[in-house]
């Protein structure tokens, strides 16, 4: 029973992209040049460039239009801000040379205690079926945060009763429901072109209640996830069992 661990993001987002359902889920993207920076910075609010292959959060820049086509560019190194035609030569210094780099339309993302959010959902597949059997949702520590990866500080949440307390006033079954929808057709879909039995997705709900796919994880680091939902806890350590015990077969 295989398991393929797919590093590239891009690799893992084409499927998704080309698809009829999930294409309506994923943020416009694509590999970081000079132009497609400047196209997509000229389209929406903000931006994220992001490491192709990368982990935690690091490496990834904000950038974010301010008004009188002046930009604020922020990373792990701290925020400066730019005219926006000299953004890009702005955050090149910033790229490792022997990396490649996506850019991705920023999501506006739905906030808890004015603190954003995204959601993680780990799926299994232990008996040839996909079930859900991790889900949190992952607050940053601060309003200005460029991640919300617990490795920089983001803290997890129990997702239904972090939803019900959202400073927006959201649909809780309905996020629910679609995000659950979107988990199911992204493992489907990746399965499709890879062996995975485990994969653990972020995803996004922005303030008006829409879900968004951010990324899919094929080795998933689930520790601390327990005390969040005891129960669903319980169901992914069963389902890691199975799995094991098919492998070893």
């Amino acid at each position: 029973m295989e398991h393929a661990i797919v590093r590239s993001k891009m690799k893992k987002g084409l499927p998704l992209m080309g698809d009829p359902f999930m294409k309506y889920y994923v943020p416009d993207t694509d590999w970081l040049t000079s132009p497609s920076f400047n196209r997509m910075l000229k389209s929406y609010t903000s931006v994220f460039v992001k490491p192709d292959i990368g982990r935690k959060g690091n490496g990834i820049i904000r950038v974010r239009n301010i008004g009188r086509k002046r930009v604020e560019i922020s990373s792990q190194q701290g925020t400066i801000a730019c005219p926006r035609d000299q953004a890009y030569s702005k955050i090149e210094p910033m790229l490792q040379p022997n990396k490649s780099y996506l850019v991705q339309q920023g999501i506006n993302l739905a906030t808890y205690k004015r603190r954003p959010f995204d959601v993680r959902v780990v799926l299994q597949k232990p008996s040839g079926i996909w079930r859900a059997t991790l889900m949190c949702a992952k607050v940053a520590p601060r309003k200005s945060s460029v991640v919300t990866n617990v490795a920089k500080g983001a803290k997890d949440y129990n997702l239904y009763r972090l939803l019900r307390r959202t400073d927006q006033i959201l649909k809780t079954s309905e996020v629910m429901r679609d995000l659950l929808d979107v988990s199911f057709q992204t493992a489907q879909i990746l399965n499709a072109k890879f062996p995975l039995r485990i994969v653990g997705l972020d995803l996004a709900v922005d303030k008006r209640g829409k879900v968004w796919f951010l990324e899919a994880n094929t080795k998933p680091d689930n520790v601390g996830l327990e005390s969040i939902d005891r129960r669903l806890h319980r169901k992914y350590l069963k389902a890691k069992r199975i799995i094991r015990k098919a492998s070893e077969e």
